[in-house]
Parts: structure tokens; sequence; C-alpha cells
């Protein structure tokens, strides 16, 4: 998905150049040619009532555009401008609208700049963006990783997240198998007696292949563990908190399965094949959730390598 959010990108940077004279002035054009096609990328289907209603009217208010959830409900209220509008002049008025109506995000495009805010919080205007980017200035690899803040699973999740900017050029290309490492900030907590590294579950004494109950982090942090899933998707969120497990970083791929995803940013393996049953993480990623206890260890280890991070680091009660 990553990759054709840079391709959708620079091919709106082309338009921006080689068109400007038509789209400035032209409020109609300027959605057609530069905003519908980075919202059709970022998942929101313009052609789909159920996701997409331009010129919806809440409240007595009229939305350029309304992206829906799930249950129909208005996630971001979006005014569209012409090319040559400057957003300024509409800022305070955007979000004192969504504001009264209770809209999470509202958000500005002009087809080049486009801002988001978010209104839970009680904040100044300036202070509540958390999307700021102008298309045609921007590297096109770094503009898409901030686009994905707008990306349909990550603000349906209700938690969205921005995207981590490592620094991406053309070279290497974005679609490299190397991980992108983040520093996981975290202190070393020695194993006490009765636990043991997650990737010894199977081989400690006292394991007995019975599910440990419970989870321990490098940083002191511990989790319930109700069932063996548990374990992929704890240390998946966790690795989310800590800051090192993002957009940036997917596909994630399995330890042992070379046609398998761990994480990716649509529910798919290699060669577009669905996941056969998967999880939202808390920031819109989607985790691989099929398998057995020894596969979800497994697993849980994968993603742990692959982010760096020391899978001895980690500890699980076995007694």
């Amino acid at each position: 998905m990553l990759d054709e959010l840079v391709s959708v990108v620079e091919t709106l940077k082309s338009r921006i150049s080689e068109h400007r004279a038509v789209l400035v002035g032209n409020e109609t054009q300027t959605r057609l040619s530069l905003i519908d096609p980075l919202l059709r990328v970022l998942g929101w289907d313009t052609a789909d009532p159920a996701l997409v209603r331009p010129e919806y009217v809440v409240g007595g208010r009229r939305a350029d555009y309304a992206l829906l959830n799930a249950d129909g409900n208005v996630v971001v209220f979006l005014e569209a401008k012409n090319l040559g509008e400057q957003l300024a002049n509409h800022r305070p008025q955007v979000v004192a609208y969504a504001s009264e109506l209770g809209i999470r995000f509202p958000a500005l495009t002009n087809g080049n700049d486009w801002e988001v805010y978010d209104n839970s919080q009680l904040v100044p205007i300036e202070q509540r963006r958390v999307l700021n980017v102008s298309i045609a200035n921007a590297d096109s690899a770094k503009c898409a990783l901030q686009l994905l803040l707008l990306w349909r699973p990550n603000l349906a999740s209700g938690q969205p997240v921005e995207a981590s900017e490592p620094i991406i050029g053309t070279e290497p290309p974005l679609e490299t198998s190397a991980p992108i490492q983040t520093p996981v900030q975290s202190v070393l907590v020695s194993p006490d007696p009765g636990w043991t590294s997650l990737s010894e579950v199977y081989t400690a004494p006292g394991a007995n292949r019975n599910r440990p109950p419970v989870i321990r982090f490098p940083n002191g942090e511990e989790k319930r563990i109700r069932i063996w899933l548990d374990f992929l998707t704890e240390v998946a969120e966790w690795l989310i908190r800590d800051g090192a497990l993002s957009a940036a970083n997917c596909p994630v791929p399995d330890k042992v399965y070379s046609d398998v995803y761990v994480v990716n940013l649509q529910p798919k393996h290699p060669g577009d094949i669905d996941f056969a049953r998967h999880r939202i993480l808390s920031n819109g990623l989607f985790l691989y959730s099929w398998g057995n206890a020894k596969l979800y260890v497994d697993r849980s280890v994968a993603l742990l390598e692959h982010l760096g991070v020391d899978p001895a680091s980690v500890h699980v009660q076995v007694s």
C-alpha cells in the first residue's frame, strides 16, 4: 500500500506543476485531479456512499467531504478549496464548525496543502494540528508517511497515530526488505525465579507447554495472558507504545514461513493473499492472528527481532 501511495504522491506533484494554471481558481478540477485520487489510495473510495459523502449536510453545516466510519458517523469533516486558495483564511471557521458538531477531526486541503486538526485537544488551534504537509514541496516518501495519518484503518481505530519519519530518500527504494530499526527506550529487567525469556517458553524448566499467565516487557510493564494469541498481540501493542512498530516498518515478515506477514498495512500476505484471520492493532495496522501456541510465540519473537529488540529481554511467568 505504501509504495502505491508514494506513486500517487508523485503523480499529484506532476499535476500540480504541469496544470497549475487550470487548477488555480477551479475547485471542481482540483477535487477531481488532486483530492479524490489521494483519498482513494488512502482507503476512502469517493464513489462509495458508505465511506465518503460529498456535500454532506450535518447540523445545518455543509462539508465538502464527510469521511464515515463503519457505523456511518462522520470521522473527518474535510473542507476542499482550489489549488490557489490559502487554507489560513478558512482554518478557524472549519475547526470551530467541527468542534460545535462534535466531530473530532476537521481537515482542510487545496489539493497540495493538507491540514488535519484534533478537536479532542482543548488547546489553541495551532496546537491541535496533527498533520501539515505540502505535497509539491515535500520528499515523496516522507510525504506519504505523513499522509498515512488519513489512512482509513488508522482513523477507524479511534486512536490514529502519525507514521514515523525516518530519513527516506529515493535510494534505497522504499520497497527494500531491510527492516527499519527504531531504538527502543527501555530498561532491562532481570528475570526473577519462576520467570523465563519469551524465546524459551517451550524449553524452560517448569513451562510444561502450559500457557504462561503473565508477560513482562523490558521496561517492567506486565500484561495478563488469557489465550496464546495474547502473546503476539501484547508484544505488538507494547512495540507500538514504545514507538518501534509503525507503518514505516511494514510489512513484518514471518521468521519461519516466507509467504506470511505477521503485521502489514493491509490484511494481506505476499502475493496479495488475504489473512485467514486478523486483528486490528491500536495504530490501525493488521496483525495476522491465525495459528497455534507455538506459532504465536515464534511470531512474537520474529516481531521483536525485526524491530531490533532482543527476545531474551522479554520474560514470561512459568510458575
